[in-house]
């Protein structure tokens, strides 16, 4: 099982290595011929297609995975969970591409190109079976998936993006390159199960609403103060300033992007581990996310040592320094977010949805406030140390909820219930 859970970790991890350059290579071309504005514009509604493909997605990005996961030897069982959440995505998909024409067509002051053909991003949404290949084991197929959408992506942002106002272009290319590759894998899967999303009945789509609408609900809060203090700033700082943001933002995708690898490998293990012996479960769980800090640890520290050698090295003017030091900020909070991730999988697995919402709710809450004042009054700074904020009120509430409910100890990790 460990060879083949670093197997694992290699293989999806070099897909989400691509996923990571990929926006690299689009931003320096991007702010170069469009500017630094624009690149602030492509950010909000970037953000903004973000929480809206929450609904799209719903429970399957994490209960989907344990479905899939636990259930990998039942194809019916498989077969009914795709067909229910696939006809869910689709009245979501549905609605919201509705929504967004009618707001567009009703408000002048919209970026009408920009948002209209960024639907495509919600299109990809529906598409996107990542998850299921996630709970299979497959994560060679993730990783083409992977590959060929952002090649085709960054070859085309490359080709179009020829002038200023050509900045539209860019969520439209990024949602078309993603809904062409993840519908040609979609067909195939479509095909292995035999789904029929039109012959679902309604008592098992509201059946598996309310089962995994907390999901959401956690999903949509996570996003939430992960996307908000981008549209704060655009809000009261403009578009400039968002673009600043954007930048830094980025520093913190490269630690997200290892996390995400890091949980999208682990969960699903985790949870055919326990299902099967809890006591080796538990002791999978402590052994990876020990590995797992450690090795945040160690990327941070050569980050950091790294940038004091380029910043001894290079001569950099006062302005650059400035922002140097307000990116640099972003690399303690993946250590926050790192340390509660094993609690979270454990009540994941528990079905403490609810808590967790209602945890991750509260936080964005906060964040709405938080946030706002924060930036108001120190600019730039203030957002930074809002995120900072809500990420260790967050991680602190989690790990106190799973040593009240689960009577942890600590210092072994063993749960008594």
């Amino acid at each position: 099982m460990k060879t083949n859970t670093i197997r694992d970790y290699l293989t999806y991890g070099s897909g989400q290595l691509i996923n990571l350059i990929a926006p690299l290579l689009v931003a320096p071309k991007v702010i170069s011929v469009c500017g630094i504005e624009n690149w602030g514009k492509i950010g909000v509604a970037l953000s903004l297609f973000t929480l809206l493909g929450l609904f799209i997605d719903f429970g399957s990005n994490i209960l989907g995975v344990k479905e899939v996961s636990v259930n990998k030897d039942n194809f019916h069982k498989i077969q009914d969970y795709l067909n229910t959440s696939f006809a869910i995505k689709l009245i979501f998909l549905l609605i919201l591409v509705l929504i967004i024409i009618c707001v567009c067509l009703m408000f002048n002051n919209i970026d009408q190109r920009l948002y209209l053909l960024g639907l495509t991003l919600l299109s990809a949404q529906f598409f996107n079976i990542t998850w299921i290949y996630q709970g299979l084991g497959k994560f060679g197929i993730i990783n083409k998936l992977i590959f060929f959408s952002k090649v085709i992506y960054v070859l085309l942002v490359y080709a179009l993006v020829k002038g200023k106002d050509d900045y539209y272009l860019v969520l439209f290319i990024l949602g078309s390159s993603n809904s062409i590759v993840y519908s040609f894998f979609f067909i195939k899967i479509y095909k292995s199960y035999r789904l029929s999303l039109l012959n679902v009945k309604a008592d098992l789509i509201k059946k598996q609403f309310r089962n995994e609408y907390s999901v959401l609900i956690s999903n949509f809060s996570i996003a939430t103060y992960v996307q908000t203090p981008i549209l704060i700033i655009q809000y009261l700082l403009g578009d400039y300033y968002a673009g600043i943001y954007k930048i830094g933002d980025m520093i913190l995708s490269v630690f997200r992007s290892y996390l995400s690898v890091f949980f999208n490998v682990s969960f699903p293990k985790f949870c055919e581990s326990y299902s099967k012996n809890k006591k080796e479960g538990i002791l999978f769980l402590k052994k990876i996310n020990t590995i797992n800090i450690l090795l945040l640890i160690l990327g941070i520290l050569i980050i950091i040592i790294g940038g004091i050698i380029i910043i001894n090295i290079c001569t950099i003017n006062n302005e650059i320094y400035k922002f140097l030091g307000f990116y640099s900020g972003f690399i303690i909070v993946p250590i926050i977010t790192a340390l509660n991730i094993p609690f979270y999988q454990y009540l994941i697995y528990k079905n403490e949805q609810k808590i967790l919402s209602k945890i991750l709710s509260f936080g964005s809450l906060i964040m709405l406030f938080l946030g706002y004042f924060l930036t108001l009054f120190f600019k730039l700074q203030g957002s930074l140390i809002a995120v900072f904020l809500i990420e260790s009120l967050i991680t602190t509430l989690i790990i106190l909820f799973c040593f009240k409910k689960y009577k942890i100890n600590l210092k072994t990790f063993q749960i008594s219930k």
